[in-house]
């Protein structure tokens, strides 16, 4: 029997409930733009509600500004969908009002049930 997505989901959020709330850094573990989780942090950190942002807001698109998307993109396609290896690289944030930040993120790949899943640690950079 093949498992869905959704309940991949949920053994992820069980699974990894004690690093969502006890992480000093946003924290979100992607698996498709309708099937993601994050901790109160990472929404916060861009202006979201843990409740809107997971598995609602397409996250390329939405939170990463415009000139840092090819190179968010090609990471998580080079290195994440591919399960090569951990990548940390900073990007401009953007937040839902607009707004942006400057904020480094841990990529890393992770396998459940054969299905590739995107580990993300993000932090908002002071400059």
């Amino acid at each position: 029997m093949e498992v869905t997505h959704e309940q991949i989901m949920r053994e992820l959020a069980e699974q990894f409930q004690p690093v969502l709330d006890k992480s000093p850094d946003g924290v979100y573990l992607w698996l498709g733009e309708e099937h993601a989780i994050c901790n109160k942090r990472l929404a916060d950190m861009f202006g979201y509600t843990v409740a809107e942002w997971s598995g609602k807001v397409p996250f390329l698109d939405n939170m990463v500004a415009k000139p840092d998307q090819s190179m968010f993109a090609w990471n998580y396609q080079n290195r994440v969908a591919t399960l090569a290896f951990p990548a940390t690289f900073r990007f401009r944030g953007r937040r839902k009002d607009g707004s942006t930040f400057a904020a480094e993120t841990d990529m890393i790949p992770l396998s459940w049930r054969g299905h590739p899943v995107a580990y993300h640690f993000v932090r908002e950079i002071r400059e």
